[in-house]
């Protein structure tokens, strides 16, 4: 295959929902040069100071309202997208944040999805503002840029296979 960015159609292609009910258009995901994700689930972090390579067994789930919208403070954020994401073994990803956030002093973090990712991808958001946000809102555009060739190696770190951080 050429190297390039792939396009939303290919990428979609790469692309499951975990959670069905989301009611989310594909149509709406679908970008010229990328895939709107969503947000499936959101995580306040603890108080605590964090350890480097300890466990984030101390997050709190934040339940929706009723219609479904997650109240979030001014601060950072863990989430789950709804997305099960498969990173081709020629291929990156980058996910960045849609601009409607941007535009609101919302934020996405993440890292590089390393060729040979597959799973259930968790991102910070942060909120340099309070918020509500939609469960299933389209919050970031993944991006996959593909190489010439594969790469030597692939993904095998502990986040492989990652699905929902439900307790």
């Amino acid at each position: 295959m050429p190297s390039g960015i792939l396009s939303g159609e290919e990428i979609s292609d790469l692309v499951k929902r975990a959670d069905e009910a989301s009611h989310v258009k594909l149509a709406e995901q679908i970008q010229p040069a990328g895939y709107d994700v969503t947000l499936n689930r959101a995580y306040s972090y603890p108080k605590t100071a964090y350890t480097l390579g300890g466990e984030n067994s101390l997050l709190q789930e934040i339940a929706p309202d009723r219609e479904g919208f997650l109240a979030l403070d001014q601060g950072a954020y863990l989430i789950e997208l709804n997305e099960i994401t498969t990173i081709p073994k020629d291929a990156i990803g980058i996910l960045l944040p849609r601009s409607t956030l941007l535009r609101n002093g919302l934020d996405i973090r993440s890292a590089l999805f390393d060729p040979g990712y597959s799973g259930q991808p968790k991102v910070m958001l942060v909120c340099h503002r309070a918020a509500k946000i939609k469960r299933f809102s389209r919050v970031g555009q993944l991006i996959l840029f593909r190489s010439n060739e594969e790469f030597s190696k692939q993904y095998a770190g502990k986040y492989q296979g990652e699905g929902a951080l439900r307790k």
